[in-house]
């Protein structure tokens, strides 16, 4: 009798420990995976015990359990910690797709960009550890530079909606999209409605809708208009203080005496300084966007190059070529002044103080007028040689210098295209070239501003 309470005990002891351990041993199972899966993932999981989605309701699961970290509850406030796409890419395990018969919220940190919502993700500092690829991609990491987004972007923590969740490919791709922005440009003589519209990629009635007040006839030089372009959603500026060593191109002064030859001929050959510049720069996405001077200091005085004068006598020429200030507009769009847009560009516009661009052709061949005017130059004139400069009204004058013998007088009147002159070398030129100026109110520009080549 006594052994059978023995027994009785003893078996109801062994109840108790087995049913004890079918308790504990599960336990213990998912302390040692989450424990396994903290090695294998580092911090990442301990990022995860804040990031639970809460629901009103009974849920369920898509994915085999076995295959996710799931910490079920009480239906009522159920949580489901879960692995996201950071788990999923990184260690193949699998992430747990849940739904529920209810509004369902998680945890998580918002992307705002200037005040617009572009969705919610379950880690924050993955979110900082994008933006910040981003952003070391344009800092260069030198002292004292500063380096921001052009957009205002904002993380904020919060409880959202599981509809507002994002995967990490999908907030990558947010990241790295194109939005179109509204910038303003600035007309530039020939310019055309449809001349804008196409460089900077629009349809002409997309063009014409940010700018219903215009129409071709109101479109001046100088004015500014309103157009679409298409550029990262994420910007990266840089700010930073730059000393560099450029080159102080020299100055040329002509002596007013007659040469022996009837040419120009160099008294003194022209010597480019140096100087030091510091400056403070300001890149967006790797581009130069604003460059302010904070000092110069000269290293190296440029020595000025002088030159005479050739004769003027035998030929009809204008005084100057300056003239009456306008628009800027032209009724026409220039063309390139020689033949199947032809000649080598032998020294650019600016490169040392040059007001031009020269073209090197052959002798002879024929120069055109890049538009319709009226000639007020055409005769040797200074270092151009043989020099022919058209007034085309509103301000706008080209001149076309070196020329070999013209085609034209003081006075006349020519069309777009018409033959106004030869290559050549007269004047202060080494090899036959074309030497060709574009000039708005007296002030010389870039031709590649007026003239698609």
């Amino acid at each position: 009798m006594h052994q059978e309470k023995q027994g009785s005990r003893e078996g109801f002891r062994r109840g108790k420990l087995a049913a004890a351990a079918a308790v504990v041993l599960p336990a213990v199972g998912i302390m040692a995976l989450t424990g396994c899966l903290q090695q294998l993932c580092g911090s990442w999981l301990d990022g995860l015990s804040q990031q639970a989605l809460t629901f009103d309701t009974t849920l369920e699961t898509e994915t085999d359990a076995s295959d996710a970290i799931v910490t079920t509850a009480a239906d009522e406030d159920a949580v489901v910690t879960f692995a996201d796409a950071d788990l999923t890419e990184n260690t193949g395990v699998t992430a747990v797709a849940v739904k529920s018969t209810k509004n369902a919220t998680f945890y998580g940190c918002g992307l705002y960009i200037d005040g617009k919502f572009y969705g919610a993700y379950s880690s924050a500092s993955t979110l900082r550890t994008i933006l910040d690829s981003f952003k070391s991609a344009y800092a260069t990491g030198e002292a004292g530079e500063t380096v921001s987004f052009t957009r205002d972007i904002q993380l904020v923590g919060g409880t959202y909606p599981t509809s507002d969740l994002l995967t990490y490919s999908a907030i990558k791709s947010v990241l790295e999209s194109t939005v179109e922005a509204k910038k303003t440009y600035t007309v530039l003589t020939g310019d055309t409605l449809q001349s804008i519209a196409d460089r900077y990629g629009m349809t002409l009635s997309d063009f014409e809708s940010l700018n219903a007040e215009l129409d071709e006839s109101s479109l001046t030089a100088g004015e500014t208009v309103n157009v679409a372009v298409t550029e990262p959603l994420i910007q990266v500026a840089c700010t930073r203080t730059e000393t560099a060593t450029v080159s102080v191109p020299f100055e040329t002064e002509v002596v007013e005496d007659a040469s022996a030859s009837g040419k120009a001929e160099v008294i003194t050959e022209g010597k480019n300084g140096s100087k030091t510049v510091t400056a403070t720069v300001t890149t967006v996405n790797g581009k130069e966007t604003a460059r302010e001077v904070l000092s110069e200091k000269i290293l190296v005085e440029p020595v000025t190059r002088q030159v005479t004068a050739p004769l003027l006598t035998g030929t009809s020429y204008s005084a100057s070529y300056y003239g009456d200030t306008g628009s800027g507009v032209l009724s026409e769009g220039m063309i390139w002044p020689l033949p199947n847009n032809g000649g080598t560009e032998t020294c650019y516009f600016g490169e040392d103080g040059h007001k031009g661009v020269d073209l090197a052709i052959a002798e002879g061949t024929d120069i055109y007028a890049a538009a319709s005017g009226t000639v007020v130059v055409a005769g040797v004139y200074y270092t151009y040689g043989n020099c022919v400069v058209i007034d085309h009204g509103n301000g706008v004058r080209t001149l076309y210098a070196h020329c070999s013998s013209l085609n034209v007088s003081v006075g006349d009147e020519v069309s777009q295209g018409d033959v106004v002159g030869f290559v050549g070398m007269t004047g202060y030129a080494n090899g036959n070239h074309l030497h060709f100026e574009v000039h708005i109110n007296n002030r010389s520009y870039d031709p590649y501003n007026f003239i698609a080549r």
